[in-house]
């Protein structure tokens, strides 16, 4: 039988170019059709083995035994030994109770990492994974000789005496050190400072202290003395319980003060001028100066003061009068005589004397018998032998002297015999006669009334 395909074409496809693009697309749409029907028994396939591996499902009441269950692991940390506890318990209380793991009061608990109150565990709701115990250990404390003993998880020394309300201030010594870890029976030692007062500018400080004097007291509290700071006691004082030590701040400072210098009163003789003139040359002024002290201050009140220095800031300038010096007659004066020429009128404060009242004695300064005539008086006032009128008793010389009263030196002593004495105690012009004498003081001092009997001529 003859074949329908040409010789030594059996191989090939169409010869024309469409039934060649035909083909091609035939053949492709049977491959694809070949690989969605592979794909398709994969997954049924798939689909069958994952439901046979399904066990069958159990009534919806009914419930496996614990027993029958898988149990979870949880880590227990107590003190140094570690467990890795199977179970299938979530409360921590529960876990411990199954792990026969008893805890004291003070013992710590963590759990999952979190402190953990012990009233809080049975109703704690967190599965608890890793739970941490610190047994509580028990401490020996020697307080200043007084012996206790405290059961304590805490882990340091510090912490363990907080937690037993022993209070430490920071001046008392601790063996060993509150920093310290606690990682089994200790014997910790307390020696308590001394308890003070430190007074500091006013104020009350209450404070502790260790040191044996004052001044290693003032050291350890940080409180230094400054410059000329002293204490009370001084620093060598032991201390006490209880003592009192009061810093004196002490400072220094110049201090000044300002003060008049009073001009001087230069008198200058002047010829053209009569007795008794004056003349202002220079008016003048005061001067100034500085006077400084160095004063010394403690808390802040002056308590001493010493001269450091006087400095003048501006000089004084005399005051300059001009007295006269030329003698000549002022005027004249009715006397018993008649009209006298006189050089000088002067105010005094009048008494005067007989025998009697001076004690019987006749005598004078200058030789002559006391009698009517005879006048005392202060010779730099009123030279001796100067003749004198006194209005209502006469005229008179100046032969004698006398104390006079007090607080003048504007004064004279009127004489009189016996038969004829009269008692004077008032002020009165006395003028002086004739022509000056040779030692005639020509500038008197200021006048001044006497001092029991205040007046004047007026």
């Amino acid at each position: 039988m003859m074949s329908k395909n040409p010789p030594g074409n059996q191989a090939a496809g169409p010869s024309s170019a469409p039934a060649k693009r035909n083909w091609l697309l035939a053949r492709g749409r049977w491959l694809l059709v070949s690989l969605i029907l592979l794909t398709a028994g994969s997954l049924s396939l798939t689909l069958v083995l994952f439901v046979r591996a399904i066990p069958a499902a159990s009534p919806v009441d009914a419930r496996p035994d614990e027993e029958s269950l898988p149990g979870r692991l949880v880590t227990i940390l107590d003190g140094s030994l570690q467990l890795e506890h199977s179970t299938t318990l979530e409360n921590p209380r529960s876990i411990l109770d199954e792990a026969s793991l008893r805890l004291n009061a003070k013992d710590r608990i963590w759990v999952n990492g979190a402190f953990a109150h012990h009233e809080a565990l049975p109703a704690w709701t967190v599965p608890a994974h890793n739970i941490r115990i610190r047994r509580a250990i028990s401490l020996a404390i020697i307080d200043d000789g007084n012996s206790s003993t405290i059961l304590t998880a805490a882990e340091t020394v510090g912490e363990a005496l907080s937690e037993a309300g022993l209070r430490l201030f920071p001046t008392d010594k601790l063996e060993p050190p509150p920093e310290s870890a606690i990682d089994g029976p200790l014997t910790i030692r307390i020696k308590r400072a001394i308890p003070l007062i430190l007074t500091v500018d006013g104020v009350d400080i209450e404070a502790r202290s260790q040191a044996a004097s004052v001044a290693e007291a003032l050291a350890e509290l940080n409180a230094p003395l400054y410059g000329l700071d002293y204490s009370l006691p001084p620093g060598d004082a032991p201390v006490t319980e209880n003592m009192r030590i009061e810093i004196v701040r002490v400072t220094e400072e110049i201090i000044s003060e300002s003060e008049v210098i009073k001009r001087e009163i230069q008198y200058r003789p002047d010829a053209n001028l009569n007795l008794d003139e004056t003349a202002l040359v220079q008016a003048g002024s005061d001067g100034e100066r500085e006077i400084r002290y160095r004063a010394r201050f403690e808390n802040g009140s002056e308590v001493s003061r010493e001269h450091s220095e006087t400095v003048e800031i501006t000089a004084p300038v005399a005051r300059i009068i001009a007295y006269g010096t030329r003698a000549g007659q002022l005027g004249t004066v009715q006397t018993p005589d008649g009209p006298r020429a006189y050089w000088r009128r002067l105010c005094v404060y009048v008494t005067s004397y007989n025998p009697t009242s001076n004690g019987g004695n006749l005598n004078t300064a200058t030789g002559a018998d006391l009698a009517k005539g005879i006048i005392a008086a202060k010779p730099h006032i009123i030279p001796y032998y100067t003749q004198v009128y006194v209005p209502g008793y006469g005229n008179g010389v100046i032969r004698d002297t006398g104390g006079g009263p007090s607080g003048t030196d504007y004064w004279i002593d009127l004489g009189y015999s016996e038969h004829d004495y009269a008692r004077w105690r008032k002020y009165s012009y006395v003028y002086l006669l004739g022509s000056p004498p040779a030692k005639t003081p020509p500038q008197l001092p200021a006048w001044s009334p006497a001092s029991h009997y205040p007046g004047s001529c007026a």
